[in-house]
């Protein structure tokens, strides 16, 4: 987990009311590249900075406006924060693609929901290409497919209901 990173930003943005959230929701997902240590990041962080901002409300800050509303203010506030920041999180992870390039070829890492998205996404790769060739496992599919001067691999993995992670290579045909 990005913990160092994620729990000092939170510290530091939390007193902005929503602007946190989002600032959060979208830092960790593309921090992290698993869901399930992303969503623990997201909670880790943003409750530590939400039991600190509303201790501070509680214990330290008076401010004696409308009855002092401040703690009431600073829970809810807090709450909002951390639903934006997760929902922040979730629709940026499944919407980023991370790729890296290198001399062998490029790999790129996405969420999709389908094959056929996969495929509508990966097209402009797919010109002069073969007929695919499956492989299929318990939890995986691999796809691998011959092009004119290049190979193009993907591998489907169960990510969640109707959600599936690629990791697509493109590299070099060895002749």
């Amino acid at each position: 987990m990005k913990l160092k990173y994620t729990v000092p930003l939170a510290i530091a943005v939390w007193w902005l009311p929503i602007i946190s959230g989002l600032i959060i929701g979208f830092v960790t997902s593309f921090l992290e590249k698993e869901y399930k240590r992303g969503l623990a990041t997201i909670i880790i962080s943003s409750g530590l900075a939400s039991a600190l901002y509303i201790f501070l409300a509680f214990y330290v800050l008076k401010v004696p406006f409308l009855g002092n509303l401040l703690p009431t203010f600073s829970i809810i506030f807090s709450t909002v924060d951390i639903v934006i920041a997760y929902l922040v999180f979730n629709f940026t992870f499944y919407k980023s693609a991370y790729s890296s390039i290198s001399p062998e070829g490029v790999y790129s890492e996405f969420y999709a929901s389908s094959r056929e998205e996969i495929e509508e996404r990966i097209k402009d790769l797919l010109v002069a290409c073969g007929d695919p060739q499956m492989t299929l496992s318990e939890n995986k599919i691999i796809v691998h497919r011959e092009c004119s001067g290049y190979i193009v691999e993907y591998e489907m993995i169960e990510a969640g209901k109707n959600r599936y992670k690629v990791k697509l290579q493109v590299k070099k045909k060895e002749e």
